[in-house]
């Protein structure tokens, strides 16, 4: 299958939608048994890259960044090179577990604290009751300790979803890749803490509105500064469109 990437910024972004992203990896990866390192992008993590060239040599090394953030989209649109819409990273995780439930696949969760993931764990075997969840493990530990890559590579899950937050799950997901034969691998930021109840996502419309950050900011208010980097990323981009006109 040909693929169609736009670069924002230097990293390349697949030109998708939901349904067709899902089901190009399902056919292509799950199916076929082959590794593929997902990530789900936004702005933030992109400015991110623009100060770290290791992390952006880790993004472009990726198998997929798709464009979970609004302002992505945005910015592609400012560059005229259109993304087809955003691709939220925890729709695309259930979608996932949607295709684990019918397929009766394997899933391990990697991340947050212990009692969330333990929770967000009993929530997914509740909504996919034929999932196999093989395991889940907190996200406080070292990142280098590889006796937690090979455990969990014991498993030989179908999913591999890390909420270490970004860029550390990203950078856990490419040091330890290596160690797995098979497997989809996602970094899914807060995704757990909806799953598990302990934060609510905002409501339809709030998503279709492309407000579900304003929504998180009420919900989180200590994540103001955060959003400090989307003036700056608009400013860059700006100034990329004005270099490339």
């Amino acid at each position: 299958m040909s693929n169609e990437f736009v670069e924002i910024m230097d990293i390349p972004f697949l030109r998708t939608n939901k349904k067709d992203f899902v089901k190009q990896v399902f056919e292509n990866y799950v199916q076929k048994e082959r590794k593929c390192f997902i990530v789900t992008a936004n702005p933030e993590m992109i400015m991110i890259a623009k100060a770290n060239e290791a992390f952006s040599a880790l993004l472009e090394q990726a198998d997929f960044v798709i464009p979970d953030g609004i302002g992505v989209v945005i910015a592609s649109k400012i560059l005229k090179k259109p993304l087809e819409n955003r691709v939220p990273g925890i729709e695309v995780m259930e979608e996932f577990l949607q295709l684990g439930n019918e397929n009766k696949l394997k899933v391990f969760l990697l991340g947050a604290k212990e009692t969330v993931v333990a929770k967000a764990a009993k929530m997914v075997q509740v909504r996919y009751p034929h999932v196999n969840i093989v395991g889940y493990h907190h996200g406080f530990f070292d990142s280098q300790d590889t006796a937690i890559a090979s455990k969990i590579s014991q498993y030989h899950p179908d999913f591999v979803f890390v909420a270490l937050g970004s860029p550390k799950q990203e950078q856990w997901i490419q040091d330890h890749l290596p160690v797995f034969t098979k497997g989809i691998f996602m970094g899914v930021g807060g995704s757990f803490d909806v799953i598990a109840g302990e934060m609510k996502r905002a409501p339809i419309l709030w998503q279709k509105l492309n407000l579900e950050w304003l929504y998180r900011l009420i919900q989180e208010p200590s994540r103001w500064r955060r959003l400090l980097v989307l003036p700056k990323f608009m400013l860059k981009i700006n100034k990329y469109r004005k270099g490339n006109s």
